[in-house]
């Protein structure tokens, strides 16, 4: 790890120590006829008590990690009347036979900074949201409203939280007006709503009926005086709709929800893309500066100091961009350098092909095309096979091309079909400047990608601006090459902590009484060879283990045996998957060294160059803790921040070994012009383990190329 060039800063602020009160913590202590078990009655109920308790006791209620803390602890007769009396409010506590306290109870780091965002900043949050208020962006027929999200760390064995911003599009016409102007009431089913007096967030699910059937049932179930006011007021002719959330559902009266509106359906509300885009992604200057309206407000009660960054913290924040020399063809080698990276294969030649060098003249490249385009592509192929030829010792043979006039998802699909039943290496397809990440209707990258690569066939997207860049063919050829099975580069020296990279991909479909399970991993040498990857599926009883016929089919012996494991995984997995593979580790004699790699919610980085805010360089790393660092893996655009990827390790393996794992990972993305978030051996998992899940990806359980790229 080396300095960084330019100052940095993180949206993780340090908790300040006086601001932590003393903590007394309470077990709870489940009657010996409960039907559940401890841990789901536990995660049934802390939440909803600590409500109570707040309502009911002087201090704060918290519950973490299975655990009432509180920094006004009652004498004990007092808490076991405010017990006895939620008990009586809500049968739903009943299975609760006391609170016992945990005698000398310390909290550690991580407890206290849980403490603090559930606790004390919860308590600031209408303040925050009113200092939020002043950062709205308004839109024809919308506003961006910011969000803020708090959450806990641990930084250097001390506590910290982190503030980053969302940003949402509500609609300023109503749920009532908008279902009207729908025509069908049921036609409000898919959209997603928000409740403005809380936090909660979801998806119309169902209709339930009008609100004269159902006003007394609702009234009976708030313990809000805003939402019974909401209720109570409402017309008896204004719908009930269920709303569906990532972990429950609830009945809501409509005139309770406001009406967030996605990209996908932004013209229903006359609403131009370009608009809402601007609206919801914030550059970094303004981004930073919604972030010190949050943080102003934390500091002001004396919750948190500055944000971390390379002047107070310099031991922290590092550069992990790569130093590293690869090795091309011939054992030729050269210092990794991403501005060279096309040139330098292009002038030492590729280190492999997947077959054996050609006995006589060039290698062969058989490429299927899918022209979305208005004009003929034909000269860019023409100026694509001269410089294979001269450069790379390659001929490209078109097999076959596929015109699409009209532009749709349908179409796309049909083709994609059509193309991938022929003897072809490669699938080019050419898109419009137009064609934006998701298009709900027309053909987009993401479109492509799931009908290709989800399907197991490799796709190369070539976007109209591209074909106008004539620096970029080296590029474009190069990753050609690669999806057709070469290896352009590897490393000169493996990383010396592992034997192999393996990246797994995990997907759960739950459907009645069984759960579906997909699996891919793709297995690379420690310098970077790819070695194969592998696909296997399982249907199990809901909570059962993955089965050890799965597990050898995702982590082959003959590859994996006495072997030394980097494992990166997409996010956290369950604990009893992690069993699971800790079982299948011991039958082989290997070593896993699991890699978290989370790019979901992470806090944002920054940089300063010449006192203004921009995107933190690419390999920018904030080094959290002995297993945590924030890590950027893209180059920053001027309309966007980029988010960093999360990342944790286990012991024994190092988090500078983790990082450094990743960031190796990401050199080969053979030819790509941007360089993607994830590490090649996650890259575009959730596509194939999605295609896995329709049945369209082949039933293979080994790959040999990367159609992943």
């Amino acid at each position: 790890m080396s300095a960084p060039e330019l100052p940095l800063f993180a949206e993780i602020f340090p908790v300040r120590p006086e601001s932590v009160p003393s903590l007394t913590a309470y077990r709870l202590r489940m009657d010996e006829g409960a039907v559940q078990s401890i841990a789901q009655l536990e995660r049934k109920l802390g939440g909803k008590l600590v409500y109570r308790l707040n309502a009911m006791l002087p201090g704060r209620w918290v519950w973490v990690n299975s655990l009432v803390l509180t920094d006004v602890p009652p004498n004990p007769a007092r808490l076991a009347i405010a017990l006895a009396e939620a008990r009586a409010a809500m049968p739903t506590f009943a299975p609760i036979a006391l609170m016992e306290e945990v005698h000398a109870f310390t909290a550690d780091a991580a407890l206290l900074a849980e403490y603090i965002v559930r606790g004390p900043l919860d308590a600031l949050s209408a303040e925050i949201n009113a200092a939020l208020a002043r950062s709205i962006a308004v839109v024809p027929n919308a506003r961006a409203e910011r969000e803020f999200r708090a959450r806990a760390h641990v930084v250097e064995d001390q506590p910290a939280v982190s503030i980053s911003i969302l940003s949402r599009l509500i609609a300023t016409e109503t749920v009532e007006g908008f279902a009207a102007r729908l025509g069908r009431i049921t036609d409000l089913v898919g959209y997603a709503v928000m409740d403005p007096s809380s936090t909660l967030q979801g998806e119309i699910s169902k209709i339930i009926g009008p609100l004269s059937e159902h006003r007394t049932r609702l009234l009976a179930l708030t313990q809000r005086e805003e939402m019974a006011q909401r209720i109570a007021s409402a017309p008896d002719d204004h719908w009930v709709v269920r709303v569906q959330t990532s972990t429950s559902e609830y009945d809501f009266v409509s005139d309770a929800l406001q009406i967030i509106i996605r990209l996908d359906d932004v013209e229903r509300f006359g609403i131009r893309s370009e608009d809402a885009e601007r609206a919801l992604h914030m550059r970094p200057t303004q981004r930073a500066a919604v972030v010190k309206l949050a943080s102003d407000v934390l500091k002001a009660h004396g919750l948190i100091g500055d944000a971390y960054n390379s002047n107070n913290a310099p031991g922290l924040f590092s550069s992990a961009a790569p130093d590293a020399r690869l090795r091309f063809g011939a054992d030729r080698t050269r210092a990794f350098s991403s501005e060279r990276a096309s040139s330098d294969v292009q002038a030492a030649g590729l280190f492999r092909w997947h077959d054996d060098e050609p006995e006589h003249g060039p290698h062969r490249v058989r490429i299927t095309l899918i022209n979305t385009l208005s004009d003929a592509v034909d000269d860019f192929i023409e100026a694509m096979r001269r410089m294979a030829v001269k450069h790379f010792n390659t001929t490209f043979e078109i097999v076959r091309e596929r015109r699409m006039r009209v532009s749709s998802q349908a179409n796309l699909e049909s083709a994609v079909r059509l193309l991938a039943a022929l003897d072809a290496d490669l699938m080019l397809v050419f898109l419009p400047d137009s064609a934006g990440a998701s298009d709900e209707d027309g053909v987009s990258d993401v479109s492509v990608k799931a009908q290709t690569i989800g399907r197991g066939q490799p796709c190369l997207i070539v976007h109209e601006r591209t074909m106008n860049q004539p620096e970029a063919m080296a590029s474009i050829i190069i990753g050609s090459l690669a999806r057709a099975g070469a290896s352009p580069f590897i490393l000169e020296e493996p990383l010396p902590f592992a034997d192999r990279i393996v990246g797994c991909t995990l997907a759960r479909v739950e459907k009645r009484g069984a759960e579906d399970w997909f699996g891919f991993t793709r297995i690379y040498r420690a310098d970077g060879l790819l070695l194969g990857a592998c696909l296997s599926s399982q249907t199990r009883p809901p909570g059962a283990h993955l089965t050890d016929s799965m597990l050898e089919a995702l982590f082959p012996r003959a590859l994996l045996e006495h072997k030394r494991v980097v494992l990166h995984t997409d996010g956290r997995y369950r604990r009893e998957i992690m069993r699971a593979l800790g079982g299948w580790e011991d039958e082989l004699g290997a070593s896993f060294y699991p890699v978290e790699i989370s790019q979901r919610s992470a806090p944002r980085m920054y940089a300063f160059r010449k006192g203004a805010v921009e995107p933190a360089p690419w390999g920018a790393e904030f080094r959290m803790n002995a297993r945590e660092a924030l890590l950027v893996t893209t180059h920053g655009r001027d309309e966007g921040t980029p988010m960093p990827l999360f990342i944790r390790a286990e012991p024994p393996l190092e988090i500078d070994q983790a990082v450094r794992s990743v960031m190796a990972f990401m050199l080969f993305h053979y030819g790509a012009l941007t360089p993607p978030r994830l590490p090649v051996t996650l890259h575009h998992g959730e596509v194939i383990v999605a295609g896995a899940g329709r049945g369209v990806l082949p039933d293979s359980s080994a790959f040999q190329r990367p159609f992943w790229l």
